[in-house]
């Protein structure tokens, strides 16, 4: 076997999914983690196909493709990618195992991993493509909102006290709430990516008023979200930071001693099948969560106020839609609040990814769910998720920096976020994981679950990925290989057609691939407006 980095990428994705095969009792199928050195060219071909936007703005998708794919095949300082395909080739293993428990004969079920693919995970936000000129556009001026001189995944400016802050505000009454607290001089949504430069002054400007720990408390103070950025140390001594070291990676509770369900054998749709996940999550990581549970047949239902095309949030919220039916439903609405109550009483699965106690004011707080639905499986992802800050918003960016993964990126001096999104995705995907080992649980044991986990956890999970390869060598439950001749991965998209977003969407293709369960393309489709649970 060749040392190469995505050879490297692969033995430590290797030791991390043994240790989260011991650690969860997961009955491994045998797993076979794949560094093949033809995905360089591949995916470099691939930034310059299936680019979404039109003319000059093409070039600026670019900006960000090209680096963000170089990366996947450098060696990472936080290693990312292995902990990302560690994840989804356990997702395979127990998915395989509800298939079992449900009565789909497995004995040939073997995982494939791609570490390369599993890398673009990371990167998905990035390298989707879509075709329709209307969506083109909102997608696009919701990328011109976001990415602005605020956006703290791009710049860190200097407190008054030397320290680096960075602000997280993606919706724009978050914005608003902010910039009124630090007077500055326009409209919040004034602040956009035609007008960094001249707005990266009045910001330097307002932060070196203050210091990096008041701006950090204003900024939650007025629902909005910044922080200053931390070293691993300092993070790990904080409040904040000791209660979410002391959470379990994934904390599962049982709730009730009610029968286990029959949800009789899955179908073609695979090992999920007619499992009813109602979608109570936004923007990037409960969606992605719900979207392992579609990959795997899941019927997804979403809600959302409005339409898919009219998301404030559209540019990063394409991906999470992927396999899901989203119902309109405006909780300021009697019926359609009592709707979505009718909802809560039949779903098998809950996601939800809102602030804590966003929902309660609608009766619809997890106690309430609780109450209208005992037995079900409640999954939460947070920032904080149910710590000293439980009730403080959060943001990926915000995640890594205040965790130290950004000061060990690079430095205190020069801190750097890592490649992509990944702590997006990948609480997303240790959801996925907690969600169906639950599952597992629940056919089994009967009973309602709750499974726990947060964007903070998921980061300080990345520093003991990496300090766990430091230390041990791995192979107990997966094998390597340079090549395996999937479909899938021929290409780096899988097309769907869509009328929801008014033409074709690529969506980037898998990291695992599963032989008793092979890739379904139907469990990419999206709809809107739909009134029901999907059960084609």
């Amino acid at each position: 076997m060749s040392n190469t980095v995505i050879t490297r990428k692969a033995q430590q994705a290797q030791i991390i999914f043994d240790d989260l095969v011991e650690k969860y009792g997961i009955k491994a199928v045998p797993t076979c983690f794949v560094a093949d050195p033809s995905r360089k060219a591949q995916f470099k071909k691939a930034c310059f196909t299936g680019n979404p936007f039109p003319g000059p703005f093409a070039a600026a998708m670019l900006t960000k493709r090209v680096p963000a794919v170089n990366k996947l095949f450098k060696d990472e300082k936080i290693l990312q990618t292995p902990a990302i395909a560690a994840v989804l080739a356990a997702c395979s293993s127990v998915a395989t195992e509800i298939g079992e428990l449900r009565g789909d004969d497995v004995s040939g079920a073997k995982s494939y991993c791609d570490i390369s693919f599993a890398g673009l995970q990371a990167i998905r936000l990035f390298m989707a493509d879509h075709n329709g000129k209307r969506f083109q556009k909102r997608r696009f001026n919701s990328a011109a909102s976001v990415n602005n001189a605020i956006n703290g995944s791009f710049y860190k400016y200097k407190a008054g006290d030397g320290r680096d802050v960075s602000f997280h505000v993606y919706y724009q009454d978050q914005q608003r709430k902010l910039f009124e607290a630090m007077g500055m001089s326009k409209p919040s949504d004034k602040y956009t990516f035609f007008s960094i430069a001249q707005d990266k002054k009045e910001i330097a400007q307002k932060v070196s008023e203050k210091t990096a720990l008041q701006l950090e408390e204003m900024a939650f103070d007025c629902g909005a979200c910044a922080c200053m950025l931390r070293s691993r140390d300092e993070w790990e001594n904080s409040e904040v930071g000791k209660a979410v070291i002391s959470m379990p990676l994934i904390r599962e509770e049982k709730f009730g001693d009610a029968q286990a369900p029959d949800y009789g054998k899955p179908n073609s749709r695979g090992p999920l099948s007619g499992i009813k996940v109602l979608d109570l999550t936004h923007i990037i990581a409960g969606p992605a969560c719900s979207r392992v549970l579609a990959k795997y047949g899941a019927d997804v239902l979403m809600i959302r106020r409005g339409e898919y095309m009219e998301q404030e949030q559209a540019m990063l919220e394409l991906d999470g839609w992927a396999g899901k039916h989203s119902i309109q439903l405006d909780f300021n609405i009697p019926d359609q609040l009592e709707r979505a109550k009718e909802l809560i009483r039949q779903a098998d699965v809950i996601t939800y990814s809102y602030q804590n106690g966003t929902l309660d004011h609608f009766g619809l707080s997890e106690s309430d769910i609780r109450e209208l639905n005992p037995n079900v499986i409640y999954s939460n992802l947070n920032c904080f998720s149910d710590t000293v800050w439980k009730h403080r918003p959060g943001w990926a960016p915000c995640a890594e920096d205040i965790t130290g993964l950004s000061v060990r990126n690079g430095s205190m001096e020069k801190p750097e976020n890592l490649n992509g999104v990944p702590l997006d995705y990948f609480p997303g995907f240790i959801l996925a994981l907690g969600t169906m080992l639950a599952i597992t649980h629940k056919l089994k044991n009967g009973g309602g679950y709750k499974v726990t986990t947060s964007l903070t956890r998921g980061a300080q999970f990345l520093h003991e990925c990496t300090d766990l390869c430091r230390e041990k060598k791995g192979g107990k439950y997966s094998t390597l290989s340079l090549h395996c001749n999937e479909p899938v991965w021929n290409e780096l998209r899988q097309y769907v057609a869509c009328d929801a977003v008014d033409g074709t969407v690529g969506f980037p293709a898998p990291a695992v691939v599963n032989t008793a369960y092979p890739d379904n393309p139907r469990n990419l489709m999206f709809s809107d407006g739909n009134t029901d649970w999907n059960q084609k």
